[in-house]
C-alpha cells in the first residue's frame, strides 16, 4: 500500500521537476531564489528590524539586507537546483534499470 503511494509521489515530483527544469537553471535561480526567497527574507528582516528598533530604521542595515538577502536566495536556489537534479537523475537511472529487467 505505502509502496504504491511513494511511487506515485515520486512520479508527481519528477513531473513537477521536469516542468521547472525546462525553464532552465538561470530562471529557477532568479525566480525561486533571488526574487521569491530573497524578497521574503528582506521583508521579514525589515519588519523584524522595525519592531525591535521601535520604528527607527538603520539604513546601513537595510542596505546590507538588500544585498545579502538576494545573494542568500541565489545560493539557496543554486543548492536546491543541484539537489533536485541529483534526485531526478537518480530516479531516472532507477527507472531505466527497472525497465531493462
Amino acid at each position: 500500500m505505502f509502496k504504491s503511494f511513494r511511487s506515485k509521489m515520486r512520479d508527481r515530483q519528477n513531473r513537477k521537476w521536469e516542468k521547472r527544469r525546462r525553464l532552465g537553471k538561470r530562471s529557477y535561480i532568479v525566480r525561486r531564489g533571488v526574487l521569491r526567497w530573497g524578497s521574503i527574507m528582506f521583508v521579514l528582516s525589515t519588519f523584524t528590524n522595525a519592531i525591535t528598533c521601535h520604528g527607527k530604521m538603520d539604513w546601513h542595515l537595510e542596505i546590507s539586507l538588500l544585498i545579502a538577502c538576494p545573494f542568500a536566495g541565489y545560493l539557496w536556489a543554486w543548492g536546491m537546483w543541484n539537489v533536485n537534479e541529483w534526485r531526478f537523475q537518480g530516479a531516472r537511472k532507477q527507472q531505466d534499470s527497472n525497465e531493462s529487467e
